[in-house]
């Protein structure tokens, strides 16, 4: 059979592989959606897909669908299987142990450190690797190669406000602003990151505990920008126990504030810019040499305005409720900001919930080359 032959065989199950990554679009990044179906004569036996960041990969939830039914039957991926392990051990090895003896892929890993790995092994094994070049297949993975070619933390930017953009009244009370379910669902989002981001001032006002109830697959360390280190003594999270936290700070502050912060066991990064959206940048890229991949960014106002300032925001999550505070209630997002209609932050495969009572709005911050 030509190759071509073979890309025709396998071209349906390797559409139902791409339908499926889908559903992991906006949960996975920065890592890239994959989707898998096992196939055994003629028949699917099972199907999986990447669900989240830091969550099992599609083939190894696949197998688990598939059972005993995957034992001598062929994989189809959107993705070559992984040969390194990260936050899951290599899929290279779960296929093995599986008995799987075909593998169909429609596109190798992007990564120039891993590019063919996974099917050498595969190979080297007796696995019959067949390579179907999918366009579909790797268009998935545009934002994980763009990551790649980043050197800093991918950022998700994440506010609740008012119908009128407020984050809190004049007098800044801001409990509750969203509903029980919105905040349901920031619970499970914390349980999706590396690390959650705040400022001084939100620090200072609302003394937040930063993590996840109920605890989820990973615990994400706790960060607050403080360009001068003089955020309150008395912050829950020098006391309670929880993930790790780290400092961001400016090159202006006592060395006796530093020593103090890193006997109460804090990782400190300095930023020699003290320009606000300078030391964002500066972060961002440090973060991610201390582990960081994935950092939520919760506020307050001038850190989320900061964000966007310096342009390192990859995706929103706004949960927008159904009141309005007028007057001169904070904003959500402040900073510099922009000066023309035209500078503004767009969107790309955004979608809008309703979540209770609250209007939930999810996207990719657009590129500024993209029209």
């Amino acid at each position: 059979m030509t190759n071509g032959g073979i890309a025709g065989v396998w071209s349906p199950h390797l559409d139902e592989a791409v339908d499926l990554a889908r559903r992991g679009v906006g949960e996975v990044e920065p890592n890239p959606p994959v989707g898998a179906v096992i196939v055994s004569g003629g028949e699917v036996v099972g199907r999986g897909w990447h669900p989240r960041y830091g969550g099992p990969h599609a083939e190894v939830v696949a197998i688990d669908d598939a059972g005993a039914h995957a034992a001598g039957a062929t994989l189809v991926v959107t993705l070559e299987p992984c040969c390194t392990a990260g936050k899951t051990p290599p899929c290279v090895d779960a296929v093995l142990a599986a008995g799987i003896t075909t593998v169909v892929v429609g596109a190798t890993d992007p990564n120039p450190k891993h590019a063919g790995r996974g099917l050498a092994l595969l190979r080297e094994a007796g696995v019959d690797v067949i390579e179907v070049s999918s366009d579909a297949a790797r268009a998935l993975l545009e934002r994980f190669a763009a990551h790649l070619r980043s050197d800093r933390a991918y950022v998700i930017a994440k506010w609740a406000a008012t119908l009128d953009g407020r984050v809190a009244t004049r007098s800044g009370d801001s409990k509750w602003i969203s509903g029980e379910e919105s905040r349901a669902k920031v619970h499970a989002m914390r349980a999706t990151v590396d690390a959650i981001a705040v400022g001084r001032g939100t620090v200072d006002a609302d003394d937040p505990r930063l993590t996840a109830r109920p605890p989820g697959a990973l615990l994400a360390r706790r960060v607050v920008f403080d360009r001068k280190l003089s955020h309150r003594d008395d912050w829950s999270a020098w006391s309670d126990g929880g993930p790790g936290v780290i400092v961001v700070h400016g090159p202006d502050v006592a060395a006796g504030r530093v020593a103090e912060l890193r006997g109460r066991g804090a990782e400190l990064i300095r930023v020699e810019e003290d320009d606000a959206a300078a030391l964002v940048r500066g972060a961002v890229v440090e973060l991610r040499e201390h582990g960081v991949e994935r950092l939520l960014v919760e506020g307050g106002a001038r850190l989320l305005g900061s964000f966007f300032d310096a342009k390192v925001v990859d995706r929103v999550s706004v949960f927008v409720a159904p009141k309005v505070f007028g007057g001169d209630a904070p904003p959500a997002i402040a900073g510099a900001g922009i000066e023309r209609v035209g500078d503004a932050a767009r969107f790309e495969e955004g979608r809008w919930e309703v979540v209770g009572e609250d209007a939930w709005f999810e996207g990719f911050v657009r590129p500024k080359s993209s029209t």
